[in-house]
């Protein structure tokens, strides 16, 4: 790797950050090479161009840590700054976990809401023909009563139905895609291992 494509590789890296900072730190690192006796030896000492741009941020997002927050313009790039050091941080493993907790936090969520609706749908069609039972007790005092629990009755046990049947076949179909989606991913990561032995 030369100088030019060291800068453009670090350039490349650091085009996120305000412009200001953008030029400073391209700016050091010509320099840098410019005094550098040795352009291979400047290369070693410097390290990557994605360590150095990881280091350029935590510097820079060091800095505006330190100063007060003179204006909303300055307050922005110490915030984007930040995010740009966070996301650089060798974090990739405590981030990976995290996903995985929520997408497995997801699916429990998902099945448990499926479990509530079948229960309503269920308790919906158990409650339909005690109310039309309730009806006829009352259908020698009162047949508007006697009609309003049979047609709630009805209702109830038609929703309730509706409801249990949506609520199956959303599971099912639910189901066979987070099967798909599992063996996916183990395929992917077998293929990722294989892919790994062999180099």
């Amino acid at each position: 790797m030369n100088k030019q494509e060291y800068m453009n590789q670090l350039k490349d890296r650091l085009k996120h950050l305000p412009k200001e900072d953008f030029e400073r730190a391209i700016e050091y690192y010509e320099e840098y090479f410019a005094d550098a006796e040795n352009e291979q030896q400047a290369i070693e000492d410097l390290g990557s161009p994605q360590e150095a741009a990881e280091q350029i941020i935590r510097d820079i997002a060091a800095d505006y840590s330190k100063e007060d927050v003179k204006s909303v313009r300055t307050g922005l790039h110490a915030l984007w700054v930040m995010l740009l050091a966070l996301f650089a941080a060798p974090i990739a493993l405590p981030l990976v976990f995290c996903g995985a907790v929520l997408v497995v936090a997801c699916m429990i969520v998902a099945w448990a809401l499926l479990l509530s609706l079948l229960l309503a749908g269920a308790c919906a069609v158990i409650a339909g023909p005690l109310s039309v039972i309730a009806g006829f007790t009352v259908l020698s005092k009162s047949i508007p009563v006697f009609l309003t629990c049979t047609g709630f009755g009805l209702l109830s046990a038609g929703i309730g139905a509706a409801i249990t049947y949506g609520a199956y076949l959303f599971g099912r179909n639910f189901f066979v895609w987070m099967l798909r989606v599992l063996a996916g991913l183990i395929r992917k990561g077998g293929r990722n291992d294989e892919a790994k032995t062999q180099s």
